[in-house]
């Protein structure tokens, strides 16, 4: 930010602190994935008394209820296919919340991405192969 706002966002920020997201308190894995794909949430910020606990995101399919595990809440949701890519907040409802946590959701193709290393394996392969006949060719 720069210019005339900035002063204004600090002081803001400084007066009403509960306006800016704290996403500390709420843990998101992975931190990236693709549409479609599963998240894990998780958070030590709700009271165990809680009588429920909730986490939605604009990414997120449903709402997702919570479980309580010792003093830690945690569950699973699946990502809408149709979820935008970017930088996607998630909200945990409880009593003293909402608590939020940030993930990215990668792009469509972003689900390739665990075909790299066996690309790349099957290249130094392919390269392993035509250094072994190169070496034969040389012999004869």
């Amino acid at each position: 930010m720069s210019g005339y706002f900035a002063p204004a966002v600090l002081a803001a920020a400084l007066l009403f602190p509960a306006a800016i997201p704290d996403t500390r308190h709420v843990t998101i894995s992975p931190g990236s994935v693709a549409p479609g794909g599963i998240v894990q949430v998780a958070t030590s910020s709700c009271s165990s008394a809680a009588p429920s606990v909730t986490a939605t995101s604009s990414a997120f399919a449903a709402y997702t209820t919570l479980t309580r595990s010792g003093s830690r809440w945690h569950g699973t949701a699946k990502l809408s296919p149709y979820s935008a890519s970017g930088l996607k907040t998630v909200y945990v409802y409880c009593a003293g919340g909402p608590f939020t946590g940030e993930f990215t959701v990668g792009a469509a193709g972003s689900r390739g991405a665990g075909r790299v290393p066996w690309l790349l394996g099957a290249v130094l392969a392919l390269g392993g192969v035509v250094a072994v006949v190169v070496r034969r060719r040389r012999r004869t």
